[in-house]
């Protein structure tokens, strides 16, 4: 048997601890990550192995050497362009002419290899993937297996949506020769994006190995740090390389503890050569590396530290991480997850605050407080983007000097040169903020069009419009306890950006990966706020606008004066409706109501702020919004304009199918993010479902055509009813629920497109795990509202069974 270490990692997400090496040599325990591996393989007889390299490939060669003092003979095959996991191991196709191994140089494992060699035999397929069962499996490719093993769906790095199981591949695989017959040498192949579904497609056998024992992907700096405590809480079958004086106490050789050193709560790891004075404390899940002087009083807990630091008198490490060569002087304090990289210094009375990152070879100051990065800010959060957008309190979490670094990521990763829009709405927040994102695409060499004030759906048309490559709007959310701004991030076809392109942007954004543009090369910028006028042009454009001013439409029009004054009034003017308008933030939803009946209107228009959303009023008071308004325009889409498909989320109601299916036509089920509708009629220079304007004018065309009222028209249309609710869950949990909910429904008809949605006789249930919150979204439908509910609830309830079980 051979085996093939994948060591050709960046560990972007690790920095700055990869700055200067390879993740593979990252230290955990005071000695590489790579090693781990080599030395679990030796375990199991695994001595002829491949280590394939990438980045920084010497640093690997010149400490492994022809790997004779571990016992095993090392081949490197090095690729000069990235190929992907599975294109770099093809380089060493001539050495792999029999049955291998494949496992990650950045992971750490003592699971049993032999056996999993031994399932492989047994089962006889093509591939055989380790699985493990973990907690949050959005960074993983989630597996499924049959009752035999074999792999029948695979999913890499899903969204919650789309979270199947809780079983996740592990990068560990026994794979047969056979498989470089399905791929070139020297293009770019992935083992979970490319090889393994094309192998599914062709019907090749795939099996899963479930395996026990422990296992870390070590994926990010919590998980880094994580790792550590594993290690010295005896979670690993490995050796540590020290000396184990007592229970959780291991000191390397040559080190001096002077007397009056305090261990004030283990585990406690300390390297070789290291001189601890007196006075020092060290406390729970402190790791020094080699070569570190600490002067007394100095005080540690849950840290770690490499090699040749020195560390001066009354200074405090709680949950920091110091790479190599770094001075720390008297009376600093380092906090909960900052990381400080190679050859820095840091003055005196230095505070660096939680989760503050400092780049190798930098200077702090006497006396300074980092509150951000040297060179970036806020990194901690769950993701940047949340399904709309980036989104914070305004001035606070989305500040100027925060919105100008993200600009420049936005900008680094568009081709220089290009245009992108940018807009707001009128608050002042969101005008400050619009001037400093401009000014951060224009330093990335990004020419910007300013279209002043404007709304989302505006945006979205001078995109297309201005053929720009992508599209920026700011603007505030309505909220009345704190003052919430959100970016809308664009693309050229003026829909949202894909997850792809988020995480682009966001990895760009945490690993300061910037383009400085040369100053001759720096973006131009542009006002053009004629463009909503031509947003206005075009929407009546796409109606009989003759047919409207013959009918005199009575219509109440509620919208937020402070933002829409300057566009509903021109609009309507032209429509040659008798409007009666109301500002919509002095009025509820039940006022509207009241006011169509008591005024006799033919229509009540309810739009939000920011005219991406709409509620219409029939002249009886009926309220039109959410799941009847896509109902209602289904049916209008599909009657009077002709459509051949519509597309609609897994949430809308399933009597959408039956009014295609009386017209002839076919429904795209999405999923229910925003992005996935909007790919359904990204050709259309206005997206249905997020114009509220739009929608509204198709409607009151579609009334005139008829010559009917909004009341007769909605008793055509078959009622549904949904029910909704949601349960909380913790992160940590959410895939287990999923996967139960999914085995315990193998009777029943399912639909995995965005969560799972189940079908029973009296309806179905969507159970959908929320991006943003710890919680799942339940909604069935059903003939009756206590039927829908009833649903609902039972759902709801399994989903507590769950969470307790666990």
């Amino acid at each position: 048997m051979k085996a093939v270490i994948m060591a050709g990692g960046k560990g972007s997400r690790l920095r700055p601890l990869t700055c200067n090496k390879p993740k593979p040599m990252v230290p955990v325990m005071n000695r590489p990550v790579m090693e781990y591996a080599v030395e679990l393989l030796k375990k199991h007889n695994i001595t002829d192995i491949a280590v394939t390299l990438q980045y920084l490939p010497d640093v690997i060669k010149e400490y492994f050497g022809d790997g004779s003092r571990y016992g095993v003979n090392l081949a490197y095959f090095e690729e000069t362009t990235p190929l992907g996991t599975a294109g770099s191991v093809k380089n060493a196709e001539e050495f792999l002419d029999q049955t291998f191994l494949v496992i990650s140089g950045d992971g750490i494992t003592d699971y049993n290899l032999t056996e999993a060699i031994e399932f492989h035999r047994r089962k006889g397929g093509i591939v055989t993937i380790v699985l493990a069962k973990v907690q949050n499996p959005l960074e993983y490719g989630v597996v499924m297996c049959n009752d035999n093993n074999r792999i029948i769906r695979f999913l890499e790095k899903p969204s919650w949506g789309e979270v199947f199981s809780d079983t996740v591949n592990t990068g560990i695989y026994v794979i047969e020769p056979e498989i470089f017959n399905y791929f070139d040498r020297n293009v770019f192949f992935d083992f979970s994006k490319d090889l393994f579904p094309l192998l599914m497609e062709k019907g090749k056998p795939m099996y899963g190995y479930v395996a026990s024992g422990y296992w870390s992907d070590i994926g990010s700096l919590e998980q880094y740090r994580q790792t550590h405590n594993d290690i010295m809480d005896g979670l690993l079958d490995a050796d540590v390389k020290a000396q184990k004086v007592e229970e959780g106490l291991w000191i390397g050789e040559g080190t001096v503890l002077e007397p009056g050193v305090k261990i004030t709560e283990k585990p406690v790891f300390i390297g070789d050569n290291c001189r601890i004075e007196a006075g020092v404390e060290l406390g729970r899940y402190t790791v020094l590396g080699n070569n570190n002087t600490v002067r007394g009083g100095a005080s540690f807990k849950r840290s770690i530290l490499w090699d040749y630091n020195f560390v001066d008198r009354e200074v405090e490490l709680r949950g920091a991480t110091v790479c190599n060569h770094t001075q720390i002087l008297a009376n600093s304090a380092i906090f909960e997850g900052a990381v400080v990289g190679d050859n820095s210094y840091l003055g005196r009375r230095v505070t660096v605050k939680p989760q503050v990152k400092i780049w190798p070879d930098k200077v702090v100051e006497d006396n300074s407080v980092l509150t951000s990065s040297l060179i970036w800010g806020d990194l901690y959060r769950r993701s940047l983007f949340s399904t709309h957008g980036v989104t914070g309190i305004a001035n606070v979490e989305i500040s100027p000097e925060m919105v100008v670094k993200l600009a420049v990521a936005h900008g680094s990763t568009i081709p220089q040169g290009l245009h992108v829009v940018v807009s707001s709405d009128y608050h002042r927040s969101s005008q400050v903020i619009k001037k400093a994102f401009a000014a951060g695409l224009l330093a990335a060499g990004i020419n910007v069009f300013d279209i002043g004030v404007t709304t989302t759906p505006i945006t979205r048309y001078s995109v297309k419009s201005l053929q720009a490559k992508a599209g920026v709007h700011i603007r505030m959310l309505p909220s009345r306890k704190n003052s919430r701004i959100i970016l809308e991030f664009l693309d050229e076809d003026g829909i949202n950006i894909s997850k792809d392109m988020e995480r682009k942007i966001e990895n760009t954004y945490i690993q300061e990966d910037f383009r400085r543009a040369d100053v001759k090369n720096l973006g131009e910028i542009k006002y053009v706020p004629q463009l909503a006028d031509a947003y206005r042009e075009g929407l009546l454009k796409t109606i009989n606008l003759d047919m409207i001013k013959r009918c005199r439409f009575r219509v109440l029009i509620a919208y937020d004066y402070r933002n829409l004054s300057w566009f509903i009034p021109p609009l309507f003017e032209k429509l040659g409706c008798q409007i009666t308008t109301i500002n919509s933030v002095d009025y509820s939803m039940v006022d509207v109501s009241g006011l169509v009946q008591d005024n006799q209107m033919d229509m009540g228009v309810l739009l939000n702020s920011n005219a991406d959303d709409v509620t219409l009023f029939t002249p009886a008071g009926d309220v039109i919004g959410d799941e009847r308004l896509l109902t209602l325009w289904a049916y209008i889409s599909l009657d009077r304009l002709g459509d051949r498909e519509i597309g609609v989320p897994v949430t809308a109601p399933s009597v959408v199918e039956k009014i295609a299916a009386e017209m002839g036509a076919e429904v795209i089920r999405t999923k229910a993010h925003p992005r996935a509708l909007m790919e359904v009629s990204r050709e259309n220079l206005f997206q249905p479902l997020f114009d509220g304007t739009y929608i509204f004018l198709k409607v009151l065309e579609y009334l005139q055509v008829k010559g009917m009222d909004l009341d007769s028209v909605m008793e055509i249309i078959p009622r549904s009813y949904i029910y909704k609710r949601e349960v909380e869950c913790p992160w940590a949990e959410k895939g287990t629920v999923m996967r139960r909910l999914i085995e315990d429904a193998r009777n029943e008809k399912i639909e995995l497109i965005d969560g799972v949605k189940i079908y029973t006789e009296n309806g179905w249930t969507l159970v959908l795990p929320d991006c943003e919150e710890p919680v799942f979204r339940v909604i069935s439908e059903a003939e009756s509202i206590e039927t829908a509910a009833k649903l609902t609830d039972y759902y709801a309830g399994k989903i507590e069974q769950y969470k307790s079980a666990i």
